[in-house]
């Protein structure tokens, strides 16, 4: 009885998620209009051009890998988990690394071919990331710019693999929660005592 109630939570959270990122990447791409574009000096919204677009096929196969790593993760560990659920951390290190890895942000044409090197050459990672950070419930900006920045550039620039980044969402959330209480999280520990 409890494993078909963990099963139907587990489905109904698989058949959400693509909805939910794709969300997310729009909103993020609202965004975009507010960065300035170097070779042309002025803001990507007065470009009147796309800078980039989103691939449905990329996504649905982050989606299906994130589902099935999840899924491993879970079995793999077993009864060590609590109700056969993972960290929150380490379930946002399995979205980072997935959708960074499977490109899900394309540049345009134009954009894609030119010489000046400006933040749209980084979508990808930083929606990637922006997205693992929003599933943890921690807003992108309020962790400290340094931490944010050393994060970006070991995503883009050193190998990093989805156990790591699990492990660092799980430091940050628990970091985050000791500097920031959550009201649930007060009642919790309370009831403890």
């Amino acid at each position: 009885m409890i494993q078909d109630k963990h099963k139907m939570m587990t489905d109904y959270f698989f058949q959400n998620l693509e909805t939910e990122i794709a969300a997310k990447y729009h909103c993020y791409l609202i965004d975009i209009g507010k960065m300035y574009c170097n070779l042309q000096k002025k803001p990507v919204s007065l470009l009147g051009k796309n800078v980039c677009h989103i691939s449905r096929n990329s996504l649905r196969t982050a989606c299906v890998e994130m589902g099935n790593d999840i899924r491993f993760l879970i079995t793999r560990r077993g009864k060590l988990i609590d109700a056969l659920k993972p960290s929150y951390g380490k379930i946002a290190g399995i979205i980072a690394y997935r959708l960074a890895k499977n490109q899900i942000v394309h540049l345009c044409e134009g954009c894609a071919s030119c010489l000046e090197q400006c933040a749209a050459s980084k979508l990808n990672g930083m929606f990637a990331l922006r997205c693992a950070w929003e599933y943890i419930d921690i807003k992108y900006g309020q962790v400290n710019e340094d931490i944010r920045k050393e994060l970006m550039y070991s995503f883009s620039s050193r190998h990093v693999n989805q156990e790591t980044l699990g492990l660092v969402f799980d430091t940050i959330q628990t970091a985050y929660y000791v500097q920031n209480p959550q009201p649930a999280l007060n009642a919790d520990v309370t009831k403890s005592h």
